[in-house]
Parts: C-alpha cells; structure tokens; sequence
C-alpha cells in the first residue's frame, strides 16, 4: 500500500541523488529568474553613461568625417559645400544637420540644395549648435566655423580651420 509507494518514491529518489541528478523545483527557478531581474536593474543604470559617452564620441566624428566629404566633394566637382545648421535648404529638426551644394550660378548668389533631399540626424540625446555654416570652396579653403555636439555626459568641438583642416576636440574647447 502506501508503504510501499513511500518505499518506491525514496529509493528512487536516492538513486538520482546518487546518479547527481536533482530537479529544480518551482520556487528556485523563481528565486533565480527574480535576483537575474535585480541584478539587471543595477547593472542598466550604470552602463547608460557609457553608452551616452559612446554615441557622442560616435556623432563628433560622424561630422567631422561628413565635413571631410564635403571638403573633398567641393574640390572635386567646383561647386561650394556647406554644413548647416540653422537657415538651411531642407528643415533641419533639432539634433540634425543638413549638407548642401552651392548650385547657383559661378560668382552669383548662392542656391543651396541639400543632394539627398533629408537632413542628417545624429543619435538620441545628442544636440549640434554652430557659430557660422563651415563652407568649403573650390580649392578646398573654408569659411571656418565651430560646432558643438553636446549629450548630458559631455561635450565635443569640431573645428573647420580656414585651411579646410577638420579638428574634433574632446570637452568643448580645441588647443
């Protein structure tokens, strides 16, 4: 009868303990699945300034490479470029920016036109400001201009010297 179930279920439960076999129950896996949670709750908080940190650098040098490409597009095939800002030829939302040709007419006024039609948009969080539109000329010289990416971790500079060098620069400000 049931002495012989409760003998059945023992023994068997002895060679699986012997074997080193040992089920989870129910209220372990619980227990782990909830101190995973707790630990992943900890850990998430102090990895997002380093991900901010990552996705700032990223956006300094995404202009930079992108005020690089307009210096050499504006060489290439004589037609002024610029990066706007502010005042440009497509809508720029905020964190965004736009790269345009200059296609009016040599000596003329200028006509900007964005070639891809959108503005650029950097990551989230991450804010451009200038203090003038970097514009590149035919033989590669700028208008110089500063540019100021900003996330709340911190801050970048790029800087278009009129040489047409592009500079980026870590905490705002470039020796």
């Amino acid at each position: 009868g049931v002495r012989g179930v409760r003998r059945i279920l023992l023994a068997d439960r002895r060679r699986r303990a012997a074997r080193g076999h040992r089920g989870m129950t129910l209220i372990e896996l619980v227990t782990v699945v909830m101190l995973l949670i707790i630990l992943g709750a900890i850990a998430i908080p102090s990895i997002s300034p380093v991900v901010l940190r990552y996705r700032l650098r990223g956006a300094a040098w995404q202009v930079a490479g992108d005020l690089r490409l307009a210096r050499q597009r504006a060489v290439t095939i004589k037609r002024r470029f610029r990066m706007c800002v502010s005042g440009c030829g497509v809508a720029v939302p905020a964190g965004s920016y736009s790269l345009e040709r200059d296609d009016g007419p040599s000596g003329g006024p200028a006509d900007w036109i964005n070639e891809d039609g959108v503005a650029t948009h950097l990551p989230p969080n991450v804010t451009i400001a200038a203090n003038a539109n970097p514009t590149f000329t035919i033989l590669g010289t700028a208008g110089g201009g500063t540019l100021t990416l900003t996330n709340p971790v911190g801050t970048y500079t790029v800087v278009v010297a009129q040489s047409g060098r592009v500079t980026v620069c870590e905490g705002g400000v470039c020796p």
